[in-house]
């Protein structure tokens, strides 16, 4: 995996700011999604150089190995700036151009209620490209995408813990989830119990052992599967 595939396209794609943010919000999503026979991917906008360890070499290395051990289908690491991620249309764009070569049909992103302001950033740029991405006239070498992709976002701050409106069981694929975040060796330790007293607390809702929580602004409609997808 060499961090920019192109000529794909996926069912479902997962967009953080930072190398690890889809890791920890919806890596048992990506799993279950892709043992269903959905296609998948991982889009992250920065290297994570303001990182409080691990220069960009070393986090886009572990993110390549984390997505490696997830499967997806596709993954890419822009350059925008960590720490300095702003709501612009300029890297809205950016965006755009992934989701029109890609063409999902389910975006993730972080939650806009959080206290990093990249995640915040994130949560509208996904929101905004999603719309944009519809529109003709914007990067006219691929279709437009229409429908307009579905957009769940996951709660990452866990000063802020969120009542999700969907908690999926991810029970029988948490130890896959813990491998792709130990992957992220420069950053992880204390995050690992973190992310699992939040996993435990999303899995207590449902009930299950672990649970991954989503939130929607917009209501979305079931398949005759009775899936959102």
């Amino acid at each position: 995996m060499n961090g920019h595939r192109t000529n794909t396209t996926v069912d479902i794609l997962a967009i953080g700011a930072h190398p690890d943010d889809a890791e920890i919000g919806c890596a048992g999503l990506l799993i279950k999604a892709k043992a269903r026979g959905l296609r998948t991917g991982i889009l992250v906008l920065t290297q994570g150089e303001m990182g409080t360890f691990g220069d960009p070499e070393t986090r886009r290395a572990e993110a390549e190995a984390a997505a490696r051990i997830l499967q997806v289908d596709a993954f890419r690491i822009l350059d925008l700036p960590d720490a300095r991620l702003e709501f612009n249309y300029e890297n809205t764009l950016r965006i755009v151009e992934v989701l029109r070569e890609w063409r999902p049909r389910l975006l993730l992103s972080p939650h806009e209620d959080d206290h990093h302001p990249d995640h915040v950033a994130t949560a509208r740029l996904v929101e905004r490209a999603a719309f944009l991405a519809t529109r003709p006239a914007l990067f006219p070498q691929y279709e437009p995408l229409i429908p307009q992709p579905r957009h769940l976002t996951f709660p990452l701050s866990f000063q802020r813990p969120l009542r999700p409106h969907f908690v999926l069981d991810i029970t029988d694929v948490y130890g896959i989830k813990q491998q792709a975040l130990q992957a992220h060796g420069s950053q992880y330790g204390p995050i690992l119990f973190a992310v699992e007293i939040v996993a435990r607390y999303y899995g207590m809702m449902i009930p299950a052992a672990y649970g991954e929580g989503f939130l929607t602004k917009n209501p979305h409609p079931l398949t005759d599967a009775l899936g959102i997808i």
